[in-house]
């Protein structure tokens, strides 16, 4: 997971590359309603991408993302509708059906998929193959992080004009590695977090995808349980719910406005243990700046860190995801066997 980690700005350049000379983004283009599906951090992917579609294609399509599940299981988007399965090695089994069955219904689909030659391929109309070799962490790092510029690309390729997004996208590589530099002050919040028995993270916006990646990245890699939120619907409820043994981390952008300080002074009386990380002036571990459309693919790297290094300070090994204990690694063969 740490090399992973790591290797992240070189996976982000290949993927930057491959994405660029496709003209995968004219299948979308011609969408009307364009649904984004995967599963676990992949779902998570297609939630990105649906906010960021949604914004370049504008009245053009209407884009959801709907967990794959759903669509294999429930009722599968009216009309003619397009569906796209996101997945890194291209065989979430959850995924694949849902692709199939919205196919044999006369449905579009499309793939987007971490490497080449995979299942999802032999049932989609078409894929785009973002990247040429594993994640080796079972946490996945370098494949999302490659699914959401995979995404900003795609919107970027939707709209005229948009030659200033472009140059974001280019230099993300740059500013991934600066992030990079956080990794021993995140070690530190890491360590005081794994003393605590629970994790909340909040974010707003497009960074209330990463505090749903965080939190599900943090439970795989250690077992500490962890939710996320966005911060106003976790001030109006389940802020009550806060105790002394529970440790927040708030993502901060640089247009949090008064609320977001009201929060932060709310969180800080009830005796939880609060880290803000962000680009926010006053946030305790600073983040370069990113447009704010491609900011979550900046702030999930400390949210990484995080996941790891809590993990090793609770003599977890991150790399199997807690697979070595037999009534987990029991219900992981009942799930994929």
């Amino acid at each position: 997971m740490h090399s992973m980690i790591h290797a992240q700005p070189a996976y982000a350049e290949e993927a930057i590359d491959r994405v660029w000379k496709s003209d995968f983004g004219k299948s979308l283009s011609r969408s009307h309603h364009l649904v984004l599906t995967g599963c676990g951090t992949s779902f998570h992917a297609a939630m990105y991408g649906a906010k960021i579609l949604q914004d370049a294609l504008g009245t053009r399509c209407v884009v959801e993302a709907i967990h794959a599940y759903d669509l294999a299981f429930g009722p599968l988007p009216p009309g003619k509708a397009t569906v796209l399965g996101v997945s890194h090695s291209g065989s979430t089994p959850t995924t694949n059906r849902a692709l199939a069955r919205a196919k044999r219904r006369g449905l579009r689909v499309l793939g987007v998929c971490g490497l080449p030659d995979s299942s999802m391929e032999r049932i989609v109309d078409r894929t785009l193959v973002i990247g040429s070799t594993h994640d080796r962490s079972w946490a996945n790092t370098m494949s999302y992080t490659t699914q959401l510029i995979a995404f900003a690309i795609l919107a970027a390729q939707q709209r005229q004009g948009w030659a200033d997004a472009a140059r974001a996208i280019t230099r993300l590589p740059q500013v991934m590695r600066k992030t990079l530099e956080t990794e021993s002050a995140l070690k530190r919040v890491a360590r005081r977090i794994a003393r605590h028995d629970k994790v909340t993270f909040l974010g707003a916006g497009l960074d209330q995808v990463t505090a749903l990646e965080a939190a599900l990245k943090i439970r795989e890699t250690c077992g500490l349980t962890a939710s996320a939120y966005h911060p106003e619907q976790f001030l109006h409820g389940p802020f009550l719910s806060l105790d002394g043994g529970e440790s927040v981390v708030l993502l901060r952008s640089r247009t949090d406005g008064t609320r977001s300080d009201v929060a932060r002074r709310a969180l800080s009386k009830s005796g939880a243990e609060v880290t803000e990380i962000g680009e926010h002036p006053r946030a305790s571990i600073r983040l370069p700046a990113a447009r704010a459309d491609l900011r979550p693919i900046i702030s999930v790297i400390p949210m990484q860190f995080i996941a790891y290094y809590a993990a090793l300070a609770r003599h977890a090994n991150p790399d199997i995801m807690r697979t070595d204990i037999p009534r987990l690694r029991a219900g992981v063969a009942a799930l994929f066997h």
